[in-house]
């Protein structure tokens, strides 16, 4: 049986045995299809390892794919596919995305990791919860900040991770639940059906001093529920791998954030301009 069948149902079991009694279960993958480059070339960067969250099992199966080092901040492209056997809704209020962070394979350093979780979207009405900030420093030559994106209405923020050791250096923030919403508020997926969603996470600061040194990405949509159905993300994670920056490590640069609102607002009125036009396929598998 082909190794990606065999993930998607692993996947699913997992969503089945976390729901409670009573509520159905539902199921998506998420895999990059803008922003980054894996070192053979591609483009479309589906997770190969069925993970439920950004927990766990999960910390222990970062090395693939392998991503070029990115040049600048970089907005990742994500797709979101409804991988289960009914369809899924999503509601007007979500939540944040969370984010991993990490370094590992620097001589001398023990790896490191930061998980900061995406803040849950409120009920009936109430206020989101803040997503998680989460950092960790080592012999750096300057500041590494954690940014978390920001609570909008009932919507959840964001998370933001930051991790560095030894002039090796990440720091990511999750969109938060208002920039989602502007894409997937009122949006149902039927089976295999999927929607790109831009800045699903920013890299925010990226540095690297040793060409060993694997630098760890990670993402995933916290668990939700909506019409009767509890929704489960599958986590993806990877590594960038790249030749290092000529330059060397250096002074670590400010994460330098938008104003509060600014990535909203963008994100509001791309959505309201292509919520319209949304790219689905049809039938998994049938471009």
């Amino acid at each position: 049986m082909p190794r990606s069948i065999l993930a998607v149902a692993f996947a699913c079991h997992l969503a089945l045995a976390a729901s409670p009694p009573g509520v159905s279960a539902g199921l998506l993958s998420l895999s990059i299809v803008g922003g980054a480059t894996t070192l053979d070339g591609a483009t479309e960067i589906a997770e190969p390892v069925a993970q439920e969250s950004l927990s766990g099992s999960t910390l222990a199966q970062l090395a693939a794919p392998l991503l070029f080092d990115p040049e600048g901040f970089l907005g990742l492209t994500v797709r979101i596919t409804n991988v289960s056997d009914r369809d899924l809704a999503f509601p007007d209020a979500l939540p944040g995305v969370s984010v991993l962070t990490g370094v590992v394979a620097v001589t001398g350093y023990s790896s490191k990791l930061n998980v900061a979780s995406g803040g849950a979207a409120g009920k009936s009405g109430a206020a989101g919860a803040e997503g998680g900030v989460s950092r960790t420093a080592l012999d750096l030559t300057g500041a590494l900040e954690a940014t978390s994106s920001p609570v909008v209405g009932s919507n959840g923020g964001g998370g933001g991770a930051a991790t560095g050791v030894a002039e090796n250096w990440i720091a990511a923030t999750g969109a938060s639940g208002a920039e989602l919403a502007a894409w997937l508020a009122g949006l149902t997926l039927r089976p295999g059906e999927w929607i790109d969603v831009p800045d699903f996470v920013r890299i925010t600061a990226f540095g690297r001093s040793s060409s060993d040194a694997r630098i760890a990405l990670g993402f995933d949509l916290p668990t939700f529920s909506y019409g009767g159905v509890s929704v489960t993300s599958g986590a993806w994670t990877g590594e960038f791998a790249g030749p290092a920056d000529r330059g060397g490590g250096g002074e670590v640069p400010a994460s330098v954030p938008e104003p509060p609102g600014a990535w909203t607002t963008g994100a509001a009125l791309a959505g309201l301009l292509l919520r319209g036009r949304r790219a689905r396929a049809v039938e998994q598998g049938g471009e």
